[in-house]
């Protein structure tokens, strides 16, 4: 075997989490991981709701010892292990081995050998980029997406409906027919309380108890006829899309006009001409300057 590829073969497992290979940073940090699972104080998964089930469960990050951020990746994991009993981890050095996957920048995730997001936000709204990078990896990954996707599609389309016009609202819809799929087998409404007659009921007891809740529901379209749509909001009718849709253009009509005017004048061709030809930084910064001025008055949505 070739030094290399005895480097390559380094391992260590710390319960669910992997050391590739346990060197440099990795070696530095194995007391932080061991403290998280075993039970340190949570500073990072805290107050946030991740998907722990059995869908969700590996998470790869690709770090380098030349990294200072990269401790806090690691620190990250470790909690996220030790909060959700389905996540398993892999932590890649690539100071000595080669990444897994192709990397611009460390630390670098990928979730469940799909979804891949870079950096590790640092700010007063890390908590919530985090879970919504989880979200969006545990939906984009899951087997049973397409399923649910499908049928979601075919229900409006029989019934001239139209799913959320709000793609923040629909992914959250998304995201709590699956968990409840991972949790009692099927896709329940999230607005509508389960019947369970006891913890240790099977998935089947269950369901005998709530088919009229599996979405789409038996309610859905009188729901749909008395308020526009169903009652946890995914199935639309035109009507209620439309006025949705003319509600938002009032509110923020006026930062729309001013992005079609900034696109007319603000281009990357343009930015490609300035650098040639000169006051590239002048014209960027004018541009950024512009998106500062609008980004308040963008919805939160």
């Amino acid at each position: 075997m070739s030094g290399e590829a005895s480097k390559r073969s380094e391992t260590e497992t710390i319960d669910r989490i992997v050391l590739i290979p346990p060197k440099g940073i990795l070696e530095k940090n194995k007391g932080v991981i061991l403290k998280k699972l075993n039970g340190d104080e949570k500073m990072w998964v805290k107050g946030i709701e991740i998907p722990c089930t059995q869908s969700f469960s590996l998470v790869e990050v690709v770090v380098d010892d030349d990294c200072e951020v990269c401790p806090m990746a690691i620190e990250f994991v470790s909690e996220l292990a030790a909060t959700c009993p389905y996540v398993n981890v892999k932590l890649y050095n690539i100071t000595y081995v080669d990444s897994p996957f192709p990397v611009r920048v460390t630390p670098t995730f990928r979730i469940n050998g799909g979804y891949i997001f870079e950096g590790m936000p640092i700010s007063a709204m890390q908590n919530r980029i985090l879970e919504e990078y989880l979200r969006e990896g545990y939906i984009r990954t899951h087997p049973q997406l397409n399923d649910v996707f499908s049928k979601v599609q075919s229900f409006a389309k029989s019934n001239n409906l139209y799913r959320v016009p709000n793609t923040t609202v629909f992914k959250r819809l998304l995201y709590k027919l699956l968990i409840n799929i991972d949790r009692y087998g099927y896709p329940y409404c999230p607005c509508r309380p389960l019947k369970i007659p006891r913890p240790s009921a099977s998935k089947e007891e269950i369901y005998e108890l709530n088919k009229d809740k599996v979405c789409p529901c038996i309610y859905a379209l009188s729901d749909i006829r008395m308020r526009g749509h169903c009652l946890c909001g995914l199935f639309w009718s035109k009507e209620a899309v439309d006025r949705y849709i003319e509600e938002r253009q009032k509110k923020y009509g006026a930062i729309i006009k001013r992005l079609e005017e900034f696109e007319k004048v603000f281009s990357y061709r343009e930015l490609a001409t300035r650098i040639l030809t000169g006051e590239s930084r002048k014209f960027l910064e004018a541009w950024i300057k512009t998106l500062e001025e609008l980004y308040p008055y963008l919805p939160e949505d």
